[in-house]
């Protein structure tokens, strides 16, 4: 199992190696801009939040006055128990954030990010499709989007009526910044693989089928895309990467590939 997490994160190098190549490069810049624009707003807006979240904190209780001496230690462990709580809070908020603006870009910049994949799983490999222009790709891909979206939606509804039953449950409501974070890293795992598998006709349901065959490698790769869209200022750029690092995973488990493919990714310069 670690081995296949670790192999679905290397995807991600993988990506960015490939996104280095001059044939390439041409196509991340307008990705970027969408990514960079909104998650400097994102960021901006969450770490005003989650400050003033802190400024504000604060413990007070009122006792009678024979129970004066149990105050300080009453209010010491509310204020341990209570950062505890900010800090599970802020962590959720930012993986809130990265994905629900991760979610954003793509669906604004999705038929770019379509001509991206396809520049890239172009350089690994003769794909099984023709190649298509912005506005073959518009319709199509934002279709595609809204079909993800709705997957999504039913999701995290349901997840989070989850957080808030358990936010109220002492010690049990610090799972919930990791039942998102898993809940994310599948998420982006599905995001990134599908923009390569929509290139290539393959209905979304397969693509799920596809990533729960692979799930710990799925996993690893969208991990390290989660970890990276909740990261301040990092996170601007990870979307060109995760679309690059989603269509070596897809071709990797899906298209068929020469056995030296994984070379050409590394090597291939022209």
């Amino acid at each position: 199992m670690i081995s296949a997490l670790a192999k679905g994160a290397s995807y991600l190098e993988q990506g960015r190696k490939l996104n280095q190549h001059p044939s390439i490069r041409p196509f991340v810049w307008i990705p970027l801009i969408f990514n960079m624009v909104l998650f400097a707003f994102a960021t901006y807006y969450a770490i005003t939040w989650i400050y003033q979240v802190v400024m504000g904190l604060s413990f007070q209780y009122d006792f009678v006055s024979w129970l004066d001496w149990l105050e300080p230690i009453v209010a010491g462990f509310a204020g341990f128990f209570g950062w505890i709580l900010v800090v599970a809070g802020a962590l959720l908020v930012l993986f809130v954030v990265g994905s629900t603006f991760t979610m954003v870009t793509n669906l604004l910049a999705s038929p770019f990010l379509g001509l991206l994949a396809e520049k890239v799983e172009a350089r690994i490999h003769t794909p099984s499709f023709v190649e298509h222009t912005i506005a073959q790709l518009l319709w199509r891909t934002l279709k595609r989007e809204l079909r993800k979206l709705s997957y999504l939606l039913v999701r995290v509804f349901g997840l989070g009526m989850i957080t808030l039953v358990l936010w109220f449950i002492p010690g049990l409501n610090m799972i919930n910044p990791v039942l998102w974070f898993l809940f994310g890293s599948w998420v982006m795992a599905m995001q990134y693989v599908d923009i390569a598998a929509d290139n290539n006709g393959v209905p979304f349901q397969e693509t799920l089928a596809l990533l729960r065959g692979r799930r710990s490698e799925a996993m690893g790769f969208g991990g390290v895309v989660m970890l990276l869209v909740s990261v301040p200022v990092i996170n601007w750029f990870i979307v060109p990467v995760a679309v690059a690092g989603g269509v070596v995973f897809f071709v990797t488990h899906y298209s068929p590939v020469p056995q030296n493919s994984a070379v050409n990714v590394e090597t291939k310069k022209a």
